[in-house]
């Protein structure tokens, strides 16, 4: 019921906003308010993925935890990283000829991007505390300190696992933000070459794709150390569990083992055809995809 009233606070605060400074009352009374509906549905979106990120830090182990320092340079520091792909993203896109027929257009979508960058930024920065966790266990785990506790190996299983899980989560929330956000380039696109408000020429489909394609990027770029942290961490505790002899040959019991440990811990072959990590990497460029190909009308 909330959220269905702050969708209705949005919505109307979009048109209202369009109405006081239109400077084209058909596009505003028409295919704009296609926009604002798909506007509200990523704003509404974007506030559930918060309250959803918060909460998912506030269940992380005691042991993830860090100061009030290590919180204020994180802050700042995704602060930065947001600031600078919105520069990197506004110089390219600075040499478009559309222009929205509303004035003041650039300061709400300044607003609108601070709202989806907000969001993601509870999981952008459980990405980086599962990065110090699993660094440092990994560290544990390599070092030679002796045989194997079966205590201490299953409580890393539950670890490697309960990080796997993390990996998914703050990688589909922030595809999810990102895909909305492409998705509403599109909607805007769709709206303003539909209404006759600017012509297709000077709103390519090149540049939602390029929106969507950077983006895509970024949340690589996110996500990968954490990955190869994990997946390092994961292999170096099945060579701990199940270690090989000293002659190094591997017997088939063992091999067998071993497969069965890397696929419970999601290392195996299928990690690369994922559904999940796929869908979150190439989500944004996806979606970005499907808008370009929907017909604009005339």
């Amino acid at each position: 019921m909330v959220f269905v009233l702050l969708a209705a606070l949005v919505f109307h605060g979009l048109v209202v906003f369009a109405q006081l400074n239109s400077r084209d009352d058909a596009f505003v009374d028409h295919d704009f308010r296609f926009w604002a509906a798909m506007a509200t549905l990523s704003f509404a979106v974007w506030i559930a993925l918060l309250v959803r990120g918060i909460t998912a830090i506030r269940a992380f182990p005691a042991s993830w935890r860090r100061g009030r320092r290590w919180w204020l340079a994180s802050l700042a520091s995704y602060a930065v990283l947001m600031l600078a792909a919105g520069t990197m993203l506004g110089g390219v896109s600075r040499g478009n000829s559309f222009e929205v027929p509303i004035r003041h257009f650039p300061a709400l979508i300044t607003v609108l991007t601070a709202v989806g960058a907000a969001a993601a930024a509870p999981w952008v920065i459980s990405v980086w505390l599962a990065q110090e966790s699993a660094k440092k266990a990994a560290e544990q785990v390599t070092a030679p300190d002796g045989a194997a506790d079966p205590t201490a190996i299953a409580t890393a299983v539950t670890d490697v696992l309960t990080m796997w899980r993390t990996i998914e989560r703050s990688g589909l929330a922030p595809s999810l933000i990102v895909s909305t956000s492409a998705f509403n380039t599109g909607a805007l696109r769709l709206a303003l070459i539909g209404s006759g408000a600017v012509e297709p020429d000077d709103f390519p489909p090149v540049f939602v794709l390029g929106y969507g394609a950077f983006f895509a990027a970024v949340l690589v770029a996110i996500l990968l150390p954490l990955v190869l942290t994990w997946r390092t961490w994961a292999f170096a505790l099945v060579e701990r569990a199940l270690p090989a002899p000293d002659s190094g040959l591997l017997g088939e019991d063992l091999i067998a083992a071993r497969t069965r440990m890397e696929a419970q811990l999601h290392i195996d072959g299928r990690f690369l055809r994922n559904p999940l990590a796929i869908l979150s990497v190439l989500s944004p460029f996806a979606t970005a995809l499907v808008t370009t190909l929907v017909p604009s009308g005339g």
